[in-house]
């Protein structure tokens, strides 16, 4: 199962646009923006720099559906796992960012998830599709369940 060129296209579109709304919300609040470089973009899943500070930005999300990446496609560390300080995930439904510590995110799932399943209905869980042979592997929560780990909202 290979992605299409168009979903390809459309997931890049998607998150040039996110992006830039960041960069304008962030730069409205009088804080330093710099992107960041292709190669930190890919290897290390930092999208920015705001204040200094290394930021993945994640768009699409909603309030009963955030797929947080342990790891990618490939097997590699997914964004979770990278070197971004923070991250930050448009909420559709909040038009909002909502902001965490990238660690807190992950010490989250450490605590709180051991049950794996190939059932993408599934919250909670490490969901895999090992079995059509792909190496990912993500956790989907709702905005309730790490709502508390929010530092900002932007």
């Amino acid at each position: 199962m290979k992605v299409s060129k168009r979903r390809l296209d459309q997931c890049k579109k998607d998150g040039d646009y996110f992006e830039r709304l960041f960069k304008t919300r962030v730069q409205s609040l009088g804080l330093t923006f710099k992107e960041s470089s292709q190669q930190d973009d890919w290897y290390r899943h930092i999208d920015c720099y705001v204040d200094g500070y290394g930021v993945d930005v994640k768009g699409n999300r909603h309030l009963e559906t955030i797929w947080l990446e342990i790891t990618n496609v490939n097997g590699n560390k997914g964004w979770l796992r990278g070197e971004a300080y923070y991250v930050a995930m448009h909420i559709a439904e909040l038009d909002k960012f909502s902001v965490y510590l990238r660690e807190d995110l992950l010490n989250h799932i450490k605590n709180n998830t051991t049950e794996y399943t190939d059932d993408k209905r599934d919250y909670n869980k490490f969901y895999t599709r090992s079995k059509w042979g792909k190496k990912d592997i993500l956790v989907k929560y709702s905005y309730e369940d790490i709502k508390y780990l929010e530092v900002k909202k932007i």
